[in-house]
Formats: structure tokens, C-alpha cells, sequence
């Protein structure tokens, strides 16, 4: 699954960095504390789930969007009620869902709180 999404942003001109584990990318966050990552996708990885790896994440970078990818089926009121409120793209999916994920991510970072849907 990893290898795919990589090959599919790629595809559309993102540049891409991978990590096999959740330990890996905590690692890369913590070496190169000015790496510009503008989205983190999260999948479910060995030895920690995606929740803490995101929880952990947000420790070090707080306003980096995070994009979830599971196999969790897409009406939110059939997944566990942690997932139902989070940017989240189910699997299998396609490039476009992916992209448009990660588009919606990005824009919501780019939204003043005064402006986000719901806020006034």
C-alpha cells in the first residue's frame, strides 16, 4: 500500500518520503527539525498504531495535517468513533480520492480559524 500512494503522488508531482515504521518517522521529525513536510499520510504500521504515531507527530510538529488510510469503511458511522471526524481516505482508493484528501488537508491548514466551516 505504501509503495502504491508513493507512486501515485509522485505520479502528480509530489515528492515523497517514506518510512517503514512509526519509530522511523518520529526519527526523521526529530534528526531534520526543518524539513518542510507539508501533509503526513498514515497508515497502520508495525509496532504503533497510527492514533499514537499521530499523537506523537503533533508533539513535534502541531499543525502538520495528517491524511488517515485504512481499510475502515467510508461512512463514518461505521468506524470506530476515534475516525469518524478525521481526514481519512478508505482502502482500496483511488489517486484522485487521495489527492483530493490530501487537497482538503491542505486547504483546512490554510484556513483562519474565524473561517473554518463551522465557525461563525
Amino acid at each position: 500500500m505504501l509503495s502504491l500512494a508513493e507512486l501515485m503522488l509522485v505520479c502528480h508531482g509530489y515528492t515523497v518520503l517514506t518510512a517503514s515504521s512509526g519509530q522511523e518517522v518520529l526519527h526523521m521529525l526529530e534528526l531534520w527539525p526543518d524539513l518542510k513536510i507539508d501533509v503526513a499520510i498514515d497508515v497502520v504500521m508495525p509496532m504503533m498504531d497510527g492514533f499514537e504515531l499521530a499523537e506523537r507527530m503533533r508533539k513535534i510538529r502541531p499543525r502538520l495535517p495528517i491524511v488517515y488510510m485504512s481499510a475502515y469503511p467510508e461512512k463514518a458511522e461505521l468506524r470506530p468513533e476515534q475516525t469518524r471526524n478525521i481526514p481519512f481516505v478508505p482502502k482500496p482508493f483511488t489517486s484522485l480520492a487521495l489527492l483530493g484528501k490530501i487537497r482538503e488537508a491542505l486547504e483546512a491548514l490554510d484556513t483562519p480559524l474565524s473561517q473554518a466551516p463551522g465557525q461563525g
